[in-house]
């Protein structure tokens, strides 16, 4: 928006990544950005901690190991968020417990049941949540690679005296902003997906290891602003 009440597409002054709108991919993506060699905005804001690591993306060594997207989203049930939902037994009730939504694809490919528990890994942690299968995530196709998306509710997590409780999405997101208005551009990101419940205690803090030990997941790992240039017929 610029002085004259407009929207601009060409924006001369006020944005960090401007003037012109570009393409690049979310911060944990399966695929190479198809429009430049540059995966990510360079522009973003990171915070390479041990406890804020990223999973390899794209076409770079080990993003195999978290294949499936995950994506959040509001519940129209729950008001606000969870601090206030969660202790109110007519809200409790129109939404139990947390769940991830799979497509019936991605359900049959890993073995899942609906109405029973997966375990949800990321490069930061791991869930669990209650599985239901619904046509509503539709798998992708991107350069003959099918992509599966996973949804999964904000506003969960444990509380004291809460009617409801359960793991909540947040686990799984690391902390990555737009330049512009610093907002969280992490909202999305890569997991892998198991039938079961989670481990507890250090059994879990070893499992989530294991996945970044087999990623090869480092401090450094997605925290690079520029991308070296490569020959890909992609400028």
């Amino acid at each position: 928006m610029q002085a004259d009440g407009k929207g601009w597409l060409f924006a001369p002054k006020g944005m960090v990544d401007g003037p012109l709108p570009s393409h690049y991919e979310a911060q944990e993506s399966p695929v190479a950005n198809p429009l430049y060699g540059q995966q990510r905005n360079p522009a973003r804001l990171v915070y390479p901690r041990k406890d804020n690591l990223w999973s390899p993306s794209g076409d770079e060594p080990g993003s195999d190991v978290y294949p499936f997207v995950f994506t959040t989203y509001r519940l129209t049930e729950h008001h606000t968020a969870g601090g206030m939902s969660r202790w109110l037994p007519y809200l409790s009730e129109l939404q139990p417990e947390m769940f991830c939504e799979v497509s019936p694809e991605l359900a049959e490919q890993q073995g899942l049941v609906n109405g029973e528990w997966a375990t949800l890994i990321s490069a930061r942690s791991a869930i669990e949540a209650r599985v239901l299968v619904t046509e509503r995530m539709t798998p992708l196709t991107i350069k003959g690679r099918t992509i599966h998306q996973i949804g999964l509710p904000y506003h969960w997590g444990v509380g004291r005296d809460a009617v409801v409780e359960g793991d909540g999405a947040n686990d799984l997101l690391g902390i990555a902003l737009d330049p512009n208005v610093q907002i969280q551009e992490s909202k999305v990101g890569l997991c892998d997906i198991i039938p079961g419940r989670r481990p507890r205690g250090e059994e879990l803090l070893r499992f989530v290891a294991e996945y970044q030990s087999r990623s090869g997941t480092t401090v450094e790992t997605g925290n690079t602003h520029r991308d070296e240039p490569h020959d890909e017929g992609r400028p």
